[in-house]
């Protein structure tokens, strides 16, 4: 009896000794701080990829550039959940923000997130969002991809003394909602207005459903965070070229912060 105990304990011990938390970026602009920052810091190569091993805040994290667009996220956290145990995903980044107060610099911290363009455009225009299957029973995924309650109240305990980088004169601000995937760069006024108005999504980006549709689908709690380079309109290329390093600093000083709760 006393045995069984014993090996069960030593097993639940290298099943939690050998998690750790991933943290995802797209560019290596969005992660660099984090990977500079590594304490005990291992670079390793799996299959085409780059991780990078060590720990944040006291604790054990693997770190990766997930590549730009909807497949090459969804590819790179499916080799992530392959190569380690990961017990958590938290996704780090810019985007477009959509709400109307949304100014670069600020944070969106995604309640949730959703595919925009997995639709079907209909003859009259008409544009119909619609969920994901899955591969083998063709089951419906959610709509909406819900982020991980405890990261959630995490971040919702961290923000209040979170000290963010300025833009001009600007002090960041954080909303906390939806945020809509699509393999498109969005600068365009009326189509951020229609993700807003329809769908009541505060920031658009192109990897993060791709992300949280393979951590649901593997069990894998989540939570995507993204701060806002521009405004997804008419001159969000613009924009994205002069304001996209602080703010994925504001995004990166937010996940360290989560890190430490």
């Amino acid at each position: 009896m006393r045995l069984s105990f014993i090996f069960f304990f030593w097993i639940s011990s290298v099943s939690l000794f050998g998690q750790r938390i991933g943290i995802i970026g797209a560019m290596p602009e969005e992660i660099r701080i984090l990977t500079e920052n590594l304490e005990d810091k291992k670079i390793v190569k799996y299959k085409d990829l780059t991780f990078y091993e060590g720990r944040l805040e006291n604790k054990n994290v693997v770190i990766m550039k997930a590549g730009i667009g909807k497949v090459n996220a969804a590819y790179s956290t499916t080799l992530l959940l392959e190569k380690y145990q990961i017990s958590e995903i938290i996704f780090t980044g810019v985007a477009g923000g959509l709400h109307p107060e949304a100014l670069p610099g600020d944070i969106v911290v995604g309640d949730s997130i959703f595919h925009h363009d997995y639709a079907r455009h209909l003859a009259n225009d008409e544009y119909i969002v619609r969920p994901t299957q899955h591969i083998e029973n063709n089951q419906k995924n959610p709509l909406y991809f819900v982020s991980d309650k405890t990261l959630l109240e995490k971040a919702k305990k961290v923000i209040p003394n979170l000290k963010t980088i300025k833009v001009g004169e600007h002090n960041p601000k954080i909303f906390i909602g939806k945020i809509a995937t699509g393999d498109v760069f969005l600068s365009n006024s009326i189509k951020a207005k229609w993700l807003y108005n329809s769908f009541g999504a505060l920031a658009t980006e192109m990897e993060g459903a791709a992300v949280a549709q393979i951590a649901f689908q593997q069990k894998v709690p989540f939570i995507i965070i993204r701060s806002c380079s521009d405004n997804a309109n008419n001159d969000a290329h613009l924009d994205f070229q002069i304001f996209m390093k602080p703010a994925a600093e504001n995004a990166i000083r937010l996940v360290l912060a989560i890190l430490k709760e």
